[in-house]
């Protein structure tokens, strides 16, 4: 197998999170879990074939994270809508998402992608992703134990907000420094 045919791997692992986010709202709540979990299996996967094969791309790495955030946020909506919890949790449980999405905005804005092209992944991130899908897993098996799975969630996705806002904070000043 070719490498541009292995590159194809991790992309369609990306593809199919995001048909499980697309059909996750439409699907019985029995089914819920086990689609939780193949969205994390191939969140899983796709970034470890990408480096195993050597196949990451730029372009690649964007579609994992569109795939990423649109499962979380159609997940968590979903949860919300059919009475889990408030909606207005979703933005502490997804700080890390919304923080690199303004950072992408804003490098839009001022055309300057170079800047976000730095920021890649992080420990921080993966951690705050760890933490949303035990939160979604434990929402969806245990909703009794949804105010602990809280409480180590939030705090995640907050420290991996402050880490990411710094590195694009210091991945600005450079291009400043450089201009």
């Amino acid at each position: 197998m070719t490498r541009r045919h292995l590159a194809l791997i991790p992309n369609a692992l990306s593809w199919l999170r995001l048909a499980l986010a697309l059909l996750f709202p439409f699907c019985p709540e029995a089914f819920w879990v086990w689609m939780i979990l193949g969205s994390a299996a191939s969140d899983f996967l796709d970034g470890w074939c990408a480096r195993r094969w050597k196949v990451a791309s730029w372009k690649g790495g964007l579609l994992d994270a569109v795939a990423d955030k649109s499962f979380m946020l159609i997940a968590l909506a979903t949860f919300a809508m059919n009475g889990r919890w408030t909606v207005w949790w979703i933005p502490a449980i997804l700080a890390r998402d919304l923080t690199v999405a303004v950072a992408a905005a804003y490098t839009a804005l001022i055309r300057s992608w170079v800047s976000f092209h730095s920021m890649g992944a992080r420990w921080s991130g993966k951690l705050a992703t760890a933490g949303q899908f035990f939160f979604l897993v434990t929402a969806a098996i245990v909703p009794s134990m949804i105010p602990m799975a809280l409480w180590i969630t939030v705090p995640c996705s907050i420290f991996a907000a402050g880490d990411y806002g710094l590195l694009f904070y210091q991945a600005l000043r450079q291009r400043r420094t450089r201009s």
